[in-house]
């Protein structure tokens, strides 16, 4: 079985920069929380085929994952595929929306072993990567947009979708009757 989350975060940064960031692979270990390191073997410009290494973790557990690069456009979109596994993904689309640029992951990767690692990943796995995506491209948000040095909105809170806190009415001073 296949499972596949995934988050957006809107950026009021440039697609291009956006998408340079996202393409350094060295600067992954700061933002992406599952991602310990990753490299490019023969220090090649990232492109279509170009094999990676990155070195994961969940929890205690760490992993090395050799990554092909599957899909590369220039400030639009970059896919990843596990060299050994076609269920393990880790996709970006960079979309620029006036001048808002909106970053969406997707990471897909397979439950191997039947019916209880599918229970397990339902009740505690899913949820762990779901957040984990999430968190992680919020912190990239706030990485970039410090970088830009854009204000943030009132209303902006890190694109948690959390709903803003209403602020308490002013106290309406009593009027005394006056009885004509």
């Amino acid at each position: 079985m296949k499972v596949l989350c995934s988050h957006a975060v809107d950026i009021a940064a440039p697609a291009e920069q956006v998408f340079e960031r996202v393409s350094d692979l060295t600067r992954w270990p700061a933002w992406f929380g599952c991602v310990v390191s990753a490299s490019q073997p023969q220090d090649l410009a990232l492109a279509l085929g170009v094999e990676v290494h990155v070195c994961m973790h969940a929890g205690r557990r760490r992993w090395q994952e050799k990554l092909e690069v599957t899909r590369f456009i220039t400030n639009a979109f970059l896919s990843f595929e596990a060299l050994y596994s076609t269920a393990r993904r880790i996709d970006f689309r960079v979309e620029r929306r006036g001048r808002i640029t909106r970053l969406a992951c997707s990471i897909g990767y397979p439950v191997y072993g039947g019916l209880a690692p599918a229970i397990y990943d339902v009740l505690l796995g899913r949820r762990r990567v779901r957040n984990s995506v999430r968190d992680s491209l919020v912190h990239f948000k706030n990485i970039v947009e410090e970088k830009v040095g854009s204000a943030v909105a009132e209303d902006d809170l890190d694109a948690l979708a959390l709903t803003p806190v209403a602020k308490p009415a002013p106290p309406v001073a009593a009027r005394p009757l006056r009885v004509v």
